[in-house]
């Protein structure tokens, strides 16, 4: 049984041998942009696994694969986040990074290079437009922003608790949250917050499991890289979308402030966009 990431040329090679000598292969597809961002099937295993049916419809028409060869499994990468508990209660967690307890918490998670070759603009303006809010409660609310792991180096200069208040960036250096300690302070981010923020990253999908609304920004700098991504429209239409996506910063401000003065209603479309794109079965 041979399975390897789509992007390793090697894996060419591993279905060709395979099929010489009568061993099945399988493409397990790893992540949600590897059927649209990362080269082409150029030899079709035995076959491919993917996480959904829009994933499905992604091999049948961008890779030539046969409907027959490909089966619908849901994403099994994430099934360990459906398990997942907070390892610190509230205060303790906002000890830990340095945010008020008394008020509520929203998270940015950063972008990969990719993404956001240069992310820092853009989020002091997030947190700038915030900060203005008319709404005064979130006006005052604790700003979590956490550095994408292979994209930290652009804050090394970077002192966000200096320039505002009540905004804290951690973990500094940016962390892979594979396992351990890492995995569990990742965890404790989402589920303290009341919303998440991002421009395109697959930490969005694992906000939704965690059961926090998402939103985000018709970023100009970003456009490339949002609209002009296949996979980013997932995040938009499936099962009417798990972001909340505004045009701007100032519709993105009112939608934060209608937010924090509701009842929570924003969380069914995570757990609808959840069921059909990562759970589908």
């Amino acid at each position: 049984l041979g399975i390897r990431p789509l992007y390793y040329r090697l894996g060419v090679d591993h279905v060709r041998c395979a099929r010489q000598l009568g061993i099945k292969s399988v493409l397990g597809v790893g992540s949600w942009d590897h059927l649209t961002t990362k080269g082409l099937i150029h030899d079709v295993p035995d076959r491919v696994l993917v996480w959904n049916e829009a994933q499905k419809q992604e091999a049948i028409d961008l890779h030539g694969v046969p409907a027959d060869r490909v089966l619908v499994t849901g994403a099994q990468a994430y099934d360990h986040w459906f398990a997942a508990t907070p390892s610190l209660d509230r205060d303790a967690f906002c000890r830990q990074v340095n945010l008020d307890a008394g008020r509520p918490i929203l998270l940015y998670l950063c972008s990969s290079p990719f993404i956001a070759p240069y992310e820092v603009g853009f989020v002091r303006k997030w947190i700038t437009a915030i900060r203005n809010s008319g709404d005064a409660r979130l006006r005052g609310a604790g700003l979590l922003v956490r550095p994408h792991p292979q994209n930290a180096r652009q804050w090394q200069d970077v002192d966000l608790a200096a320039e505002f208040d009540n905004v804290a960036f951690w973990p500094k250096t940016g962390v892979n949250p594979i396992g351990g300690t890492a995995r569990n302070e990742y965890f404790d981010s989402m589920y303290h917050a009341e919303a998440v923020v991002g421009v395109n990253t697959s930490a969005m999908i694992e906000s939704g499991i965690v059961g926090r609304p998402v939103y985000t920004v018709d970023a100009e700098e970003f456009a490339s890289t949002q609209e002009g991504t296949l996979h980013f429209q997932h995040l938009k239409n499936v099962e009417g979308g798990l972001l909340h996506l505004a045009a701007d910063l100032h519709e993105h401000v009112a939608q934060l402030g209608q937010l924090l003065a509701g009842t929570g209603a924003e969380r069914q479309g995570a757990r609808r966009f959840i069921q059909a794109f990562i759970r589908p079965n």
